[in-house]
C-alpha cells in the first residue's frame, strides 16, 4: 500500500502539472485560475521503476523478465498511441481550421517512429503524436540494460563486482552523457542515458532495503542523483529537486518501514484502484486531455471547475477502459506462462535474477507491483521535461514537462 500511495502521488502531479500548466499554453483552450506545474513526477516514477527491478529480476531469469516488462507495456502504448495518432487526424484540421494552426498533424512517418520507439531520434519534442511517450525508450532501454547486465553479472561477476559498484558506474555513465551531444544533439537522451541516474537511485533504494547498501552510501547516491538533477529540470528548479527529495525520503520509508495501509483507512480502496490504471493515465492524459479541454472550450463551458472536473474524469474513464479492456488481458496472452516453483532447498542466487537451471517460483509480476496482487498494472512512466523556456500560447510548448 505504501508504494501505492507514492505511485499516485506522483501521477497526481504529472497530470496536474499537465491540464492546468497545458491550459494555458494551448490556444483556443481557456486557462484555468489554478496552475500547478512542479514537474517531478516523471522523475519519481522512473526512480520507482528501478527500484522494482530489484525484487523481480532476482525472481526470473533475465530474458523472461524482459519478456514481462515489454508485454506489460508495449501493447497498451501501441493501441493509445494508434487512439491518439487517429484522434489527432481527425481533430488537428477542424481546430487548426484553413491556416496551418498551432495543433500538430501527425503523419505515417510519426506513426512508423512511435511503433519503433525512435521518435525521440528527431529532436523535436513538438512534433510529437504525444510527447509524453518519451519515455516508453527510456524503459524500453533501462530494462534491455539491467536484463542483459544481470545476465552478464550472473556468468562472470558474481564474485568480482559489488552493486555499489555498479549503481555508482550507472550515475556516472548518466553524468557524462552530455558529452555524447557532441555526435548528436538527441543522442543523450535519445538513448536513455541522461536519465539513468534516476533508475540507479531506485536500485540503490531497494538494495539497502535488503542490508546490501550501507546508509552512508544510500546518502551519497541520493545526494549525487539530487545534484544532477538540479542541473536538468526546468524552473524552478529547487522546488523540483526538494520535491523529488521528498519522494525520495517517501521511498526510503516504504522500503525499510511499515506498511502504511492502517493510516489510510477509507482512501486504502481509491489510492489502490487508482495506483492500478496509473500506467493507462500515463498513457492517455496528455495530448488527448488536450483535445477533451479544447472541445470543451469550443461548448463554451464556463464554470472552471466544471471544464477541469470532465477532463479529470475523460482522463480517468479513458485509463480504466485501457488498463482493463487492453492492458491485463494482453499481458496474459502475450506474457511468459508461469512456471512450477523450484524444489525445497534450492539455491537461489542472492543478487539479480537465479542461478542458471533454477526455475521461478511463481508467474511474473511487474516491477511496481512485487508485492501486491498480480491484477494491478505497471506504471510507466510520464512526459519529457522541459529543457528551456516556454513561449506562452503555444501548443506545441505545452508537451513537455513532468
Amino acid at each position: 500500500m505504501s508504494w501505492d500511495v507514492i505511485r499516485v502521488v506522483a501521477i497526481t502531479f504529472v497530470v496536474a502539472g499537465h491540464v492546468t500548466g497545458g491550459a494555458e499554453l494551448i490556444p483556443d483552450v481557456d486557462p484555468y485560475p489554478v496552475s500547478l506545474r512542479v514537474p517531478f513526477g516523471t522523475f519519481t516514477l522512473l526512480v520507482l521503476s528501478g527500484y522494482f527491478m530489484g525484487p523481480t529480476l532476482r525472481k526470473l531469469r533475465p530474458g523472461r523478465w524482459l519478456h514481462a516488462r515489454l508485454a506489460r507495456i508495449l501493447p497498451a502504448y501501441v493501441v493509445a498511441m494508434l487512439v491518439t495518432f487517429l484522434v489527432l487526424r481527425i481533430v488537428a484540421p477542424v481546430f487548426n481550421g484553413d491556416a496551418d494552426g498551432p495543433w500538430y498533424l501527425p503523419g505515417a512517418g510519426d506513426l512508423v517512429r512511435n511503433l519503433l520507439l525512435v521518435q525521440e531520434w528527431t529532436g523535436n519534442m513538438h512534433r510529437r503524436i504525444d510527447a509524453s511517450y518519451w519515455t516508453l525508450p527510456v524503459q524500453v532501454a533501462a530494462f534491455t540494460a539491467a536484463a542483459l547486465l544481470c545476465w552478464y553479472w550472473r556468468r562472470s561477476w558474481r564474485h568480482r563486482l559489488q552493486p555499489a559498484v555498479a549503481v555508482w558506474g550507472v550515475i556516472g555513465v548518466s553524468a557524462v552523457s552530455p558529452v555524447l551531444s557532441g555526435i548528436a544533439q538527441v543522442v543523450p537522451t535519445a538513448t536513455g542515458l541522461y536519465f539513468a541516474h534516476l533508475f540507479a537511485a531506485g536500485a540503490a533504494i531497494w538494495l539497502w532495503s535488503q542490508r546490501r547498501f550501507a546508509g552512508p552510501n544510500l546518502a551519497a547516491v541520493l545526494a549525487a542523483v539530487l545534484g544532477l538533477q538540479l542541473f536538468r529540470s526546468s524552473e524552478p528548479q529547487w522546488l523540483i529537486v526538494a520535491c523529488l527529495g521528498a519522494m525520495l525520503g517517501l521511498m526510503c520509508l516504504a522500503a525499510r518501514g511499515p506498511d502504511w495501509g492502517r493510516v489510510l483507512g477509507l482512501l486504502r480502496r481509491p489510492i489502490s484502484w487508482l495506483a492500478g490504471i496509473s500506467f493507462g493515465i500515463y498513457l492517455v492524459h496528455q495530448k488527448l486531455g488536450y483535445v477533451v479541454a479544447r472541445v470543451l472550450t469550443g461548448l463554451e463551458i464556463e464554470p472552471w471547475w466544471l471544464r477541469m472536473g470532465l477532463v479529470l474524469s475523460a482522463i480517468v474513464l479513458a485509463a480504466w477502459a485501457l488498463t482493463v479492456f487492453v492492458e491485463r488481458p494482453l499481458y496474459r496472452l502475450l506474457g511468459p506462462s508461469a512456471r512450477a516453483a523450484p524444489a525445497v532447498g534450492a539455491r537461489t542466487s542472492p543478487g539479480c535474477g537465479r542461478p542458471p537451471g533454477s526455475v521461478p517460483r511463481a508467474p511474473v509480476m511487474p516491477p511496481e507491483r512485487a508485492t501486491d496482487a498480480p491484477r494491478r498494472p505497471v506504471t510507466a512512466g510520464l512526459s519529457l521535461p522541459t529543457t528551456g523556456p516556454v513561449t506562452r500560447r503555444s501548443a506545441p510548448a505545452a508537451e513537455g514537462g513532468g
